[in-house]
């Protein structure tokens, strides 16, 4: 059961608690996460049953959405609720001042991951060094922010703006609705976190978390629709060499070189494949 489930994680819960219910409820023992999301972030989560989990590297790298609540003039150690400790200060923005600096945000920038957060750091999770008081650095890496829109922004004592970011993966929005309270001078941090689309699928295509075990029979997705790769469809007669592991020859102009899909006559995932412009060579097989 090569499959993904969509699944609508709510707030107070670990993506991993959500692999362990499914493994429990489908019997599944091969389960696993495509990106997971902090236990208080809710939203869209996908779910590898059996060899799909091997494609982890291939969706994981999709973009995403979310949508934000940013409250201003409030800010963490943590940029978000998950802190003990908070500061304050009195701001003046409007909702001129939010868009300006919103549209100023997008593009290709070095981010630097909060301190609380999963980045590994000598072996250890950064969230867990950052609890104790240790002090460490952490590298920036490359994001790009396609899109930032302004939803809705209240004028308050502490002044609220519901905003959605399109982003790469790896991208912190934690971090992001910091870098928005730096441009505009005040504090910020993030009150709410929900990731809406991973790729082309949607948080509307997903089951609810409380109907996982009378849906999830009904709601499995092939592996090969959430693949972002060009396919290949393969001979019945060639089938076998590749379930086997070895290349085959084709002179096909229409295929790309690089990563392909490799797909049977049912429009079936039987591997992933390099292509060399002479070779395809199965790099993972899935039947």
């Amino acid at each position: 059961m090569n499959h993904f489930l969509l699944v609508n994680k709510p707030p107070g819960i670990s993506t991993y608690y959500i692999v362990e219910r499914v493994k429990e409820i489908t019997g599944i023992n091969k389960v696993g996460h495509m990106g997971t999301l902090d236990p208080r972030a809710c939203g869209l989560v996908i779910i590898g049953l059996d060899k799909a989990v091997r494609l982890e590297e291939f969706i994981i790298r999709l973009d995403k959405t979310y949508i934000t609540e940013i409250i201003f003039g409030i800010k963490s150690d943590s940029f978000d609720r998950d802190s003990k400790s908070f500061y304050y200060q009195p701001v003046d923005i409007n909702v001129n001042d939010v868009e300006r600096e919103l549209e100023y945000l997008k593009g290709e920038m070095e981010q630097v991951p909060p301190e609380f957060s999963a980045v590994k750091v000598k072996g250890k999770r950064a969230y867990e060094l950052a609890r104790k008081g240790e002090k460490f650095e952490l590298s920036p890496k490359k994001i790009t922010v396609y899109s930032s829109k302004l939803l809705y922004f209240t004028k308050e004592k502490f002044p609220k703006a519901l905003v959605e970011f399109t982003v790469s993966s790896g991208t912190y929005i934690r971090s992001l609705v910091g870098e928005l309270g730096s441009r505009l001078n005040v504090f910020a941090m993030t009150s709410f976190l929900l990731r809406t689309k991973i790729g082309n699928f949607s948080i509307n295509d997903a089951i609810l978390f409380k109907n996982l075990r009378k849906e999830w029979k009904d709601r499995l997705i092939p592996a090969i629709k959430l693949l972002n790769l060009p396919t290949f469809v393969i001979p019945y007669e060639l089938e076998p060499r590749i379930k086997n592991g070895n290349p085959i020859k084709t002179f096909d102009n229409s295929i790309v070189e690089g990563t392909i899909a490799l797909v049977n006559q049912k429009d079936e995932l039987i591997a992933i494949a390099q292509y060399d412009g002479k070779l395809i060579k199965p790099k993972k097989v899935f039947l």
